[in-house]
């Protein structure tokens, strides 16, 4: 049954369930809200900010945050180029993991998704709640001194400082300028006291230039296209996201909608070394591979969504492949190491 007649469904049935107090077109509208099929630009921003949490698993301050008057929809992908492209290059250290393919296949910081960071991305920098542990994500990700062959390229620490409590490490991209900030704050807030521009390890900082080796990995990286890159980034803004109607979820780690037919994914040789993953590419063609969660059904679900997904997007099936298109660029998620 189509969205449409879903809505005009239970449309009807909440007019009747009102005593026909409700008139149809509204209680259409209430059914629409319900079901995800109204457009999200034609909501008032604080209407979107609990919907927004929904979908994050963000506190509702987190996606206060994150939402103003000039937002679009729900902001995951409304940021500035350079955050666009910080986010594209780490989707390749987030999602490559176990496979020695590729020049950032080695930096396999998928070892991230163990501690279930919350995504928070906002205009001017990403935001990712790491509860647990903020520090120990922060080192998976950056370079130490003397160890080139470390952390994303050109990462670096600016200052950590603590809120409510819990510790902040800001992390900046020297190619692209872009912030990253890593907490332990569930709201996210960038206020902070207590704040250091010495970092509490041997993290390379804004006063270290790119090395060489930094140079030679970023150089081997190929070109994204400009749509590409917001299929890419769309990636990690999703990276923990799960449908307010229980459809489908995009986490790494396991099934937060506990489906016993996606348990399935947990096989024993996931289980033992742990899961697969190796996203590449050029230009405007590049290809998600992976064993383990999710399935490449829920992530093509979460990228084309009408409320959470990218604006624009959509998705073609073929065989085992689930091709998302924004434009001119694709691409394709796909089940098994391949």
């Amino acid at each position: 049954m189509s969205l449409d007649r879903d809505i005009t469904t239970l449309g009807r049935r909440i007019r009747r369930e009102s005593g026909n107090a409700i008139l149809f077109q509204e209680a259409r509208l209430i059914a629409a809200r319900e079901l995800g099929g109204l457009p999200v630009h034609t909501m008032a921003p604080e209407e979107r900010i609990p919907l927004r949490a929904q979908y994050t698993g963000e506190s509702k301050a987190a996606a206060r945050s994150a939402i103003s008057s000039d937002t679009r929809g729900l902001g995951l992908d409304h940021c500035s180029d350079d955050q666009r492209a910080f986010r594209a290059l780490l989707a390749l250290a987030l999602f490559n993991g176990n496979v020695y393919t590729g020049p950032t296949a080695r930096w396999n910081y998928s070892v991230v998704a163990s501690y279930d960071p919350v995504m928070s991305p906002r205009m001017d920098q990403l935001v990712m709640v790491a509860e647990r542990a903020p520090e120990n994500v922060a080192t998976r990700l950056m370079a130490t001194v003397g160890a080139d062959t470390r952390g994303i390229p050109g990462l670096r620490h600016e200052v950590t400082y603590t809120c409510h409590g819990q510790r902040s490490v800001c992390l900046r991209h020297l190619p692209t300028g872009a912030l990253l900030t890593i907490t332990g704050d569930p709201a996210g807030c960038q206020r902070g006291n207590r704040r250091s521009h010495v970092p509490r390890h041997s993290y390379l900082t804004l006063d270290d230039d790119l090395t060489v080796h930094e140079r030679r990995t970023l150089a081997a990286v190929p070109p994204i296209s400009g749509e590409a890159t917001t299929l890419l980034a769309g990636l990690v803004s999703r990276y923990n996201l799960v449908d307010r109607r229980g459809h489908w979820a995009t986490s790494l780690s396991w099934d937060p909608l506990e489906r016993p037919g996606v348990e399935r994914r947990k096989e024993p040789e996931v289980i033992r070394h742990g899961p697969v993953r190796r996203l590449w590419g050029a230009g405007g063609s590049w290809k998600l591979r992976w064993t383990g969660y999710p399935e490449p059904r829920d992530l093509a679900l979460a990228l084309t969504h009408q409320e959470a997904g990218i604006k624009g997007a959509r998705f073609t099936r073929h065989g085992d492949t689930y091709r998302v298109v924004l434009g001119t660029a694709s691409l394709d998620l796909c089940d098994g190491k391949g």
